[in-house]
């Protein structure tokens, strides 16, 4: 065989075998995807190094963003630049601007953040919601006062004994007064009236018949209606009506809520006194009614109208928004589970798209290193050629 065909032999055969072995070491990344077998003997090298070590890989890509590329170091710098706050502001204050001129009601609004529920569906979702949160909240705060357990008097702040003497007071006033309003109108004298004449057509014996005969009903209230008022309006009336109230109250004070509910309502036995309060609060806020009202409320016109009153507080809400961030960042980067995050993604994958992700971003430097292969294989042959013409 002549030199020159020995040597540009051995060249294109090297050449080749180190082309091709660099290709398929960059084939045998992503090939193949799955293990391969041939009985039950696995075939070495199956399925490709990224398909093998896919759980490997995903765990170092979270460990590296959640230690070195996502950190809350990094996150208070870029939050602490002025330029990111000014950015904030300017958007939060567009976004205000855009809303002020949108002519949109709640219910409109409502229906596009859910395209797929009408308003009738929101708002009866809404409604329940917030009764049950009412009717939890309610429960939960009475449960922790001790709701069946500590007498009422335990819930009532230090010195209610001096206000409730004035309280009691003003109330036996006002019972007072509105019994005397009563008695001295119209219906009261009728009533007075007709009291007067049951009294003495039940009176029997001789004084009986003599007051029958001689005594006239609508005189003898108009004599005792100005005695009844004034003994209405004494001092002594309103203690005696006022200690009664204090009396009452201090009973009633010995008393649960539980109790004091239970001998004022007529709930059956079986219901749960503190489940009744719970509904009848969530029933007095009345919520439907609110959510119907607030369903017909035009935000923009609210915004428009204090826009120089909100216009000056945006500002501040960011700086505080960006201070409250910052102190609870640590906190908040490690409930966000980054590596779990990163890594499940990766995990989720396909290997496909992650394959031509790569090749579309190094595809030619991996052909670089084919062809590299190629020349270091052909100068490996070239030097093999020499060496064995010079050995022989």
């Amino acid at each position: 065989m002549p030199i020159w065909l020995f040597i540009s032999f051995s060249v294109v055969v090297a050449a080749i075998v180190g082309g091709v072995t660099n290709h398929f070491a960059i084939k045998m990344l992503f090939h193949p995807r799955k293990a391969m077998y041939i009985g039950r003997w696995h075939i070495p090298f199956t399925p490709g190094l990224i398909p093998k070590r896919r759980e490997d890989i995903a765990a170092s890509f979270g460990d590296v963003v959640a230690e070195y590329l996502v950190t809350s170091d990094g996150l208070r710098t870029m939050l602490n630049r002025p330029d990111t706050r000014e950015k904030a502001t300017e958007t939060v204050l567009r976004m205000t601007q855009n809303w002020s001129e949108d002519d949109r009601t709640v219910k409109e609004w409502a229906v596009k953040l859910f395209p797929d529920k009408e308003w009738d569906e929101i708002r009866d979702q809404s409604v329940h919601r917030l009764q049950e949160w009412t009717a939890n909240g309610v429960k939960k705060w009475l449960e922790g006062k001790g709701w069946d357990e500590r007498p009422l008097i335990e819930w009532l702040p230090e010195g209610w004994e001096q206000s409730s003497a004035k309280w009691a007071d003003k109330t036996a006033v006002v019972m007072l007064t509105s019994f005397e309003k009563e008695l001295t109108s119209l219906q009261g004298q009728l009533l007075m009236t007709k009291l007067a004449k049951d009294v003495i057509d039940r009176a029997s014996g001789f004084f009986g018949a003599m007051a029958a005969i001689f005594v006239d009903e609508d005189k003898l209230v108009t004599k005792m209606m100005p005695v009844l008022v004034e003994q209405l309006r004494s001092p002594k009336v309103r203690a005696t009506v006022a200690g009664f109230i204090l009396s009452k109250l201090g009973e009633w004070l010995q008393e649960t809520p539980a109790q004091i509910v239970r001998s004022w309502t007529d709930i059956p036995e079986e219901t749960n006194s503190l489940d009744y309060i719970a509904s009848q609060a969530a029933a007095m806020i009345q919520w439907p009614k609110r959510i119907d009202r607030l369903g017909e409320i035009q935000p923009a016109h609210l915004v428009g109208k204090y826009e120089a009153v909100w216009s000056g507080y945006i500002p501040r809400a960011v700086e505080a928004a960006f201070a409250l961030l910052d102190r609870n960042l640590d906190a908040i980067v490690r409930a966000a589970r980054l590596q779990e995050v990163v890594r499940t993604q990766v995990e989720q994958f396909p290997i496909e798209r992650l394959e031509t992700i790569i090749l579309s971003v190094s595809g030619k430097e991996f052909r670089a290193i084919t062809w590299l292969g190629a020349l270091l294989g052909g100068i490996i042959g070239l030097v093999q050629a020499f060496v064995l013409l010079a050995v022989g």
